[in-house]
């Protein structure tokens, strides 16, 4: 078959991994059902321009590299998982609603650990690297920050970017390819339609496979309290609280009139450089409805395990941080600190609010309107907003 070198085929895509790093086990072979549709949709559905099927065709090859790499180490090194992963704190909530300085406060006292960016992107160890020296990977992690700012300027007033701070492990479920990372830049409904109706247990048991591998690469790490944070969980809590032993679930509150035209404009930001045939009004009705059956979802499991959920309102997060990360520390059973005060205060002087510039944002660019969002999104608001 003559490929060109950007064709995205799930076929060639597994030959030229195993032909880069001259391995051929993948791993649970589940993991090919996800990747099939997904390739099926980018090609039928997603409109890639030329860039964007570079970028797909290199993204998606490199998590298949990663994925015959950890699997090499997991053969080699069987005791990485006995690494315990115990009592993690997971923060859920609806995009842009205080969930990434939650996190990162929480990440900047020294007790807890989280996953960077530039880990997340490669979490296997490249050829020849010692454990605890990952000089290239976070060398590739900053390049390809770089490459991402320069190609959505306005990404940095939205979402802050930097290789080198704590970020969603959402890259780390992605090498499932069970995760919505896909059409968070691409239209590919095909393939959400897809996921939303496979048991996503296998992922989240890869998930937490991967963060042993991350805390076997960094022993020090062993220790800590993780610290997770992605809103895919919010479809997936019941299953987080089966797979992660004694996991505490955050979950961060706006009004969703804000949150979602806001989420609408960082997907069409990351989007417009990959394909030319972009429609803002699509991506609007899609995480719409979206976010409103995933909301649903995670107030339902709420309901039934209250004693696991920890409620922070944006407005009092922005006025109060410190306030609101002592009750986290209550909830989670963690002695709060002079130190742990000290570390999140350091972070917030140098990540202000508003910092790379203010984001803006309108309903209408996405063909949405203030009565469609309250009728989906009635009782979260009932409930958490008013």
């Amino acid at each position: 078959m003559n490929l060109k070198p950007y064709s995205i085929n799930y076929r060639e895509l597994k030959k030229i991994a195993s032909e880069l790093t001259n391995l051929k086990d993948f791993g649970d072979p589940l993991h090919l059902n996800g990747l099939e549709k997904l390739c099926l949709s980018l090609q039928e559905e997603a409109q890639l321009n030329t860039i964007g099927k570079i970028a797909q065709h290199s993204r998606l090859s490199g998590i298949l590299i990663n994925r015959l790499r950890f699997q090499k180490d997991l053969k080699d090194y069987p005791e990485i998982k006995k690494e315990l992963i115990e009592s993690p704190v997971v923060i859920v909530g609806l995009p842009r609603t205080g969930s990434t300085m939650t996190h990162r406060l929480l990440s900047a006292d020294s007790n807890h650990t989280s996953m960077f960016w530039w880990e997340g992107r490669n979490p296997s160890r490249f050829p020849k690297e010692k454990r605890g020296q990952p000089l290239e990977r976070i060398k590739s992690g900053k390049e390809e920050v770089e490459a991402l700012i320069s190609a959505s300027p306005d990404l940095m007033k939205i979402h802050p970017m930097d290789a080198m701070a704590p970020d969603e492990e959402i890259l780390l479920i992605e090498h499932s390819f069970f995760s919505t990372v896909p059409e968070s830049f691409m239209y590919v409904p095909s393939y959400s339609e897809w996921i939303e109706h496979q048991d996503h247990t296998n992922a989240y048991k890869y998930l937490k496979l991967l963060l042993q591998y991350l805390q076997w690469q960094m022993p020090n790490r062993s220790k800590k309290t993780w610290i997770l944070k992605t809103p895919h969980h919010m479809g997936f809590v019941e299953i987080i609280l089966k797979v992660f032993s004694g996991a505490k679930i955050i979950q961060t509150h706006r009004d969703p009139l804000d949150t979602i035209p806001s989420y609408c404009s960082m997907v069409t930001s990351l989007a417009q450089p990959l394909s030319n045939s972009l429609n803002p009004e699509l991506i609007g009705k899609h995480w719409e409805k979206k976010l409103s059956r995933v909301m649903k979802h995670c107030m339902k499991i709420a309901d039934q395990n209250p004693t696991k959920f920890l409620d922070i309102d944006y407005k009092e997060l922005i006025k109060n941080p410190i306030k609101q990360m002592e009750n986290v520390y209550d909830f989670i059973g963690k002695t709060y600190t002079n130190q742990s005060e000290k570390e999140m205060k350091n972070w917030m002087e140098t990540n202000t609010q508003h910092k790379h510039g203010q984001h803006q944002y309108s309903s209408s660019n996405y063909g949405l309107s203030d009565e469609i969002i309250k009728r989906d999104f009635k009782d979260y608001i009932n409930t958490y907003i008013n």
